[in-house]
């Protein structure tokens, strides 16, 4: 590094640093706050990523005891079927109620679609 000696207008001697010594500081240093950066960045983003995980695991932990619990139910009510029927009429009843209360969930969750067109002005 070379460094130029110069006196100022009080007398006090300046340094003047060369051109290349302030571009490679500039550059490091514009290198550390970018690398200071991508850490923070890669700090908040793992703790996002954990949350969204936990939440994750936690949705299909219930979805897995519900889904339980409904077949537990639906073996139940097979069961109680099979008091008056036959098991395979008892399995087909239960069946066909399936399928109707799918139907109507998937009409009622299906959006309604509009075919007329809006009046122009």
């Amino acid at each position: 590094m070379t460094e130029k000696q110069s006196q100022m207008a009080n007398g006090a001697p300046m340094t003047l640093q060369d051109w290349p010594t302030l571009v490679g500081r500039a550059v490091d240093d514009v290198t550390r706050i970018l690398q200071s950066e991508a850490h923070m960045l890669e700090t908040s983003m793992s703790a996002a990523l954990e949350t969204r995980l936990a939440s994750a695991i936690a949705t299909l932990t219930v979805i897995a005891v519900m889904l339980s619990g409904g077949v537990c139910i639906l073996y139940a009510a097979i069961l109680l079927l099979h008091e008056w029927l036959p098991l395979w009429q008892s399995f087909g009843l239960a069946g066909v109620g399936l399928v109707l209360v799918g139907i109507a969930s998937y009409a009622i969750v299906k959006p309604a679609t509009v075919l007329t067109s809006a009046p122009s002005k």
